[in-house]
Order: structure tokens, then sequence, then C-alpha cells
């Protein structure tokens, strides 16, 4: 299978841990002229960029999306076909549509004023909106969309690596659908590495120590999942795409440097096709989100 955008030891990371970055997935200039518009946004706020004792608020939240020029420039053909190689030619229903960008938490020093850590609370997928199950159609990808230098500890979002096939395995269970925090929470329940990360079952709290347990370790469940926390990082215009399954939360920013990000969706056409597709078979017949979650479930595509 040929691929527009990514290499495939790009695409099988992706299988693999449930994320990749694409750098200058947006150019960046571009990028940083979207920046200047959510700067004069906070302005309107009594937020200024050159007056830091205006930062008072650890977390700034600007609830719009938006679809100015500077946003639509923000789209390609290359973003387009970066989505595609994930999720197959042709199959994400937005190609083409110019999209809304947003919403924007701002994050300038949430927990500065705390030992960075791995945080117990916040662990999630998205999709509040819909039933969940295997197959939906509706989210396609998380693309977590950086306008700004996020560096270590920097408020980029945090990731559980592999976490997207626990989920897979989970809903699978539950051919009916769920509700998201309903899925969230019974899924946590189940999963010993999970529990323990959300503390679903009591842990140590040290922030040293939970840096070592989930972030400086790698974890392998009974299913040869490896699991591991991971801290986002990257400079304006890069883009993570993100396996709709995969847990992330928010982190502290310990930089002094404010964060500027926003979350995208990229929903499909159809349902996703996990069963054998009845064209030669082989991995050509899947995309990489559905080997990713057939991987999961004990069946292993060739792919070349």
């Amino acid at each position: 299978m040929g691929f527009n955008v990514f290499t495939q030891q790009q695409v099988d990371r992706f299988v693999e841990r449930g994320h990749v970055t694409l750098e200058g997935a947006i150019p960046r200039e571009r990028a940083l002229a979207a920046q200047d518009f959510l700067w004069e946004r906070l302005a309107e706020r009594g937020v200024r960029r050159d007056d830091r004792a205006t930062w008072q608020e650890p977390m700034v939240h600007l609830k719009e999306a938006y679809d100015d020029p500077v946003f639509q420039a923000c789209d390609s053909p290359r973003l387009a076909d970066a989505v595609e190689d994930l999720v197959g030619v042709g199959r994400w229903r937005g190609r083409g549509t110019p999209g809304r960008w947003g919403w924007w938490p701002v994050n300038f020093a949430v927990g500065a004023d705390q030992p960075w850590t791995v945080p117990a609370k916040g662990w999630h997928w998205d999709g509040i909106q819909f039933r969940h199950t295997v197959d939906a159609p509706d989210q396609g990808l998380l693309m977590l969309c950086l306008f700004s230098e996020i560096g270590p500890r920097g408020g980029g979002t945090l990731v559980a690596d592999g976490s997207h096939q626990v989920v897979a395995r989970f809903l699978n269970e539950h051919p009916e659908g769920m509700e998201l925090n309903d899925a969230i929470t019974r899924c946590n329940q189940t999963h010993p590495w999970l529990a323990e990360l959300t503390n679903v079952v009591p842990g140590e709290q040290d922030a040293a120590v939970r840096l070592a347990r989930f972030m400086d370790q790698e974890t392998v469940d009974a299913h040869g999942t490896r699991l591991r926390v991971t801290e986002t990082t990257g400079s304006p215009g890069d883009v993570i795409f993100c396996h709709p399954f995969l847990y992330h939360a928010a982190s502290q920013n310990h930089s002094g440097v404010p964060r500027f990000m926003c979350n995208r969706t990229t929903p499909l056409r159809e349902r996703m096709k996990l069963e054998h597709r009845g064209h030669g078979g082989g991995g050509d017949d899947y995309s990489a989100v559905e080997r990713s979650i057939r991987n999961a479930l004990g069946a292993r595509d060739h792919h070349s």
C-alpha cells in the first residue's frame, strides 16, 4: 500500500502505538498567523501578549471555533492526504469541506506551582456526542493541532501508548454500544494498568513515583499490548494524529510559554470495516485505523 505523506514506518508506528506526528502538517507561517489571531481575541479579554502581568489565569478558554481566512489557510491538501493515509482514501467525510478550528484552551501555567507528574484524573478518549462501538464512524481520528512551541513539560497532551488496543478489545465486547463516560469508567475498571493509572485501584500518588511508573517504564499487558504514557511536544504547524480510541489527558505547563492548540475530528463516511472484505485479502483492504483494531482483536494482516 502506498502513502502520500507518511512512510510505512510511520504508519506502522501509528498502528502499534496509536499516534504519529507530522511535522509541518500546517505551514509554520500560517500556524503563527493563526496564533496572532488568537492573541487578538485574548487581548479583547484583557490578556495581552506583551504584558505578562495580564496572564493572571493559568488557563484561558476561547470557547469558539473559527473559520476566518487565517484558519482556512491552515487546511491544505497535504493535511488531508495525511488524514487519508490513516483512514483510507475517499473515506473522510470532511475532505474538501472547509473546517472550523476550536475550541482553544490556552494553557499559560496550569499546575506550574505543583511538581510535574502523570495525573490520575482526566484520562479519556473523545466522543461525547455519539454512542461508541468498535466500528463507529463518528470520530475517525483525533488531530492535535499545534499553534505554538510546546517543549518538554510545556503543556503538551499526554497520551497512553497502546491504550487504543485496550479500548478496541473492550468495545468489541459491547456490540450494543455505550455512552462515552460509562464506557471509560468501565474500561478503567476492567484493565489493571488503566485502573492503576486512573487511580481506580488506589496507588502511590507521589509525583516522582508516578513518573517512574507510567513514563519511565513500559508495561506489557496479558494481551501483549505495550503501554506507556508519552508527553507530546512540537512546533507551530505540527499535528499529532491519534487513533480515535487513544487515551489522553491534559498536562501541566511548567515552561512559562503559553500553549496554543486545538483538537479536530475526521468523521468517516461509513462504519469501519473490520471483517474480511473479499478483495483478495491482506492488509491492503484495511485502513491503518482498521488494521490497528483488527490487530488488537487478534487478526494480523499482511501489508506492503
